[in-house]
């Protein structure tokens, strides 16, 4: 039986998935499903993604810890990059996360409050029968969930238009970065007419990198202080001097820290406990961070940008309570965690502070000089007397040591076992 319908749900939804794929397939519609179709010994993300690529649609268990769960995210992000058509089996009301809700934006819900019963099943299989074979409309019984969306959509269409000289866009744009630039991002549609008048925000919206299999989210350009921030009593003499950066253009930026999964995607000989595969890659050089960014169609990010895009907007050492935010000392336990499982900042961002520290693209030098360029053709650190830098701190890092203006020199060829990567990339 070909396997053409995607499961994917979170381990607590393991036994509502598994009651789905058997009506599914009792139909003759095959399921891929995970653990059971994952081949012994064989790379658990590489299999997950295999089996998204293969199928010719994906359902997902939506409930209150699938929406929280960045494999899930990683999962639908996938299928929406490939415009495989998504079924979201809901069985609560749930408040989706912003890069969820614009992956399931523009697909038909099917809500099952009251969980697999002979009804929600046969309006799934009815719904699943369609996708197959192009047609995904509305479910009948059910209202579309974006005719609220449309209505919304039409009053904000009034506030644009009124708004659309304030709207913050580069002066000038980078080829390769600026979504301005080329096609804008639009969701598949499905063929229903209640969805046609629906209109993308103009914001770019999150999307996956098929290199690295990553979420990035777009930096809007824009200006801030960069160094000690005001009023903060903890800063170091390289902090300084604070001074005002311009950031002309925005840029795409990886949502969370590279992790083993990714990393391995682009150096096979990495090697990491099973368990481990969503944690952040550590104990890479410079070099190597340099190289991974270069090889996803990236490069990492100026010492600017990376500033620029950790504050969230404020001008504040921490963008929000250490404890809530990051994993350092106070909480991590002295270990790593899973990306993120904090709270993000107002772009979208996991573990700008703490968890892995940052490598960034500019040479360390011990104050700053509010001459040099902050962005483009920045100092690397290439001669052998150079000193890189990281950012962000670590798990083990005091909470003075994860303030947003914290610099870390380091040894461009060290492989420092807490340093990690975050990638700016080009979306072509």
């Amino acid at each position: 039986m070909e396997r053409s319908i995607f499961i994917s749900y979170s381990s607590s939804e393991k036994a509502v998935a598994e009651q789905i794929c058997a009506s599914l397939e009792a139909s003759g519609l095959g399921c891929w499903i995970a653990p059971r179709d994952i081949e012994p010994g064989a790379d658990y993300p590489a299999a997950i993604l295999g089996g998204i690529h293969q199928a010719r649609a994906l359902v997902v268990v939506v409930s209150a810890a699938s929406v929280a769960s960045p494999h899930i995210l990683s999962e639908v992000g996938h299928a929406f990059s490939e415009k495989k058509p998504i079924i979201p089996f809901r069985l609560a009301a749930t408040e989706l996360p912003p890069d969820l809700d614009y992956f399931l934006s523009m697909s038909q819900w099917l809500d099952a409050h009251d969980g697999c019963t002979p009804e929600n099943l046969a309006r799934l299989k009815e719904a699943v029968a369609r996708a197959q074979i192009g047609r995904v409309g509305a479910v009948p019984g059910r209202k579309a969930r974006l005719d609220k969306r449309a209505l919304l959509s039409a009053a904000l269409a009034l506030v644009v238009v009124g708004a659309v000289f304030y709207w913050r866009w580069p002066s000038h744009t980078v080829k390769t970065d600026d979504p301005t630039a080329g096609t804008k991002i639009v969701p598949p549609l499905n063929n229903t007419d209640d969805k046609k008048d629906h209109a993308p925000e103009n914001k770019p919206q999150p999307w996956v990198n098929p290199k690295d299999g990553l979420i990035y989210v777009w930096i809007p350009p824009g200006a801030f202080m960069m160094g000690c921030s005001a009023g903060d009593t903890e800063c170091k003499p390289d902090e300084g001097p604070s001074h005002m950066v311009e950031l002309p253009a925005g840029f795409w930026l990886g949502q969370t820290e590279v992790t083993n999964a990714a990393y391995r995607r682009v150096r096979e000989s990495w090697k990491f406990p099973p368990n481990e595969s969503n944690l952040p890659a550590v104990d890479v050089s410079w070099r190597d961070a340099k190289s991974y960014c270069a090889t996803i169609g990236g490069r990492l990010p100026t010492e600017a940008e990376w500033e620029y895009a950790a504050r969230g907007g404020l001008p504040s050492a921490y963008y929000g309570v250490p404890s809530k935010i990051a994993w350092f000392a106070g909480n991590s336990g002295g270990v790593r965690h899973e990306v993120a499982t904090r709270q993000p900042n107002a772009y979208g961002l996991y573990d700008t502070l703490g968890n892995a520290s940052e490598w960034v693209l500019d040479r360390y030098y011990k104050k700053y000089s509010i001459e040099d360029p902050a962005i483009g053709a920045v100092d690397e650190p290439l001669a052998g007397n150079a000193s890189a830098l990281t950012r962000g701190g670590f798990w083990e890092s005091e909470a003075e040591n994860i303030r947003v203006s914290r610099r870390a020199e380091m040894d461009s060829s060290e492989t420092g076992p807490m340093a990690g990567i975050r990638c700016v990339a080009a979306r072509k």
